[in-house]
């Protein structure tokens, strides 16, 4: 080659489209890393709030009237199923007399479903009660 040419040899070209192709490669492989990132922090925080509406659901039943049960809510399949902890007894007054409501400590196992696929198990405490006595009327 003449020593007064310009411009870039075929190895000096092969070389460049090497270095950009690795560095392209590298770029590619950060960014579909970072996409599953993402994708599952969105599956974490669909399961987190799906966990919240069923802690919701729960405490709207009462374990003593409702030991288990299903119900769908969107997407997501909540089971639950109380198993009694402490037999229920009455609730005392201010002044240790018993209560209205006799009470009784249940644990309630949760299970989460998705498509079929169990996604979360987790455990409540909550307390039953039944109506048990009548007000004194003064």
């Amino acid at each position: 080659m003449r020593p007064d040419a310009r411009g870039f040899t075929l190895l000096e070209a092969i070389v460049a489209l090497a270095i950009l192709t690795a560095g392209t490669m590298a770029l590619f492989a950060a960014l579909n890393g970072a996409l599953r990132s993402i994708e599952r922090a969105e599956a974490a925080a669909r399961l987190d709030t799906a966990t919240l509406n069923a802690i919701a659901l729960l405490e709207t039943v009462n374990p003593m009237q409702q030991p288990e049960g299903e119900e769908q809510i969107g997407a997501v399949r909540v089971q639950w199923r109380a198993t009694l902890l402490e037999p229920s007894g009455p609730m005392l007054t201010d002044y240790l007399q018993p209560g209205l409501f006799d009470v009784g400590l249940y644990d309630i196992a949760v299970v989460l479903e998705v498509d079929g696929r169990i996604e979360r198990r987790f455990v409540l405490r909550r307390a039953g009660w039944v109506q048990a006595r009548q007000p004194v009327v003064l």
